[in-house]
């Protein structure tokens, strides 16, 4: 794959959606960085968008003052992200189930349960001043 230890990326954005392009542009620069194959990098973007989105709208309720950051690395077998806002964070446990009937049609609910089946592990850690959500997914063999 690299030759040499491949960069982190790091991005602080404020909480508005319409930096979510900064996002994107950034998660590019990083798919060619460490040469990820296309499905394995919608499925990451995807994860990303997803909780980037809920620390912007839920973490810091989209008050432009807060920020969100996000944080790509690699280890050589793992890609690790971590997202960091300035809520009060929230228990992955209470998420409600977006697959029961009740809540099937509800908007909102569907990012932790597409993040959850897609990575490998998925932290949420709580701290004076917001949360973090770590995720980790191993990469794919070399084809």
């Amino acid at each position: 794959m690299m030759g040499s230890t491949p960069r982190s990326f790091e991005l602080t954005i404020p909480s508005c959606i319409e930096e979510m392009h900064a996002v994107h542009a950034l998660f590019e620069q990083a798919v060619k960085e460490y040469e990820l194959p296309e499905e394995f990098a919608y499925w990451i973007e995807l994860a990303i968008s997803e909780s980037m989105i809920n620390a912007i709208k839920h973490g810091n309720k989209s008050d432009p003052s807060k920020t969100a950051t996000l944080k790509l690395s690699i280890d050589g077998e793992n890609l690790e992200i971590i997202v960091q806002d300035e809520g009060k964070g929230f228990e992955l446990e209470t998420v409600a189930d977006p697959t029961e009937g009740a809540n099937l049609f509800k908007s909102s609910g569907r990012g932790i349960l597409i993040i959850r089946s897609f990575m490998d592990r998925v932290d949420l850690t709580k701290f004076e001043g917001g949360s973090i959500l770590r995720m980790v997914k191993r990469l794919p063999e070399e084809t």
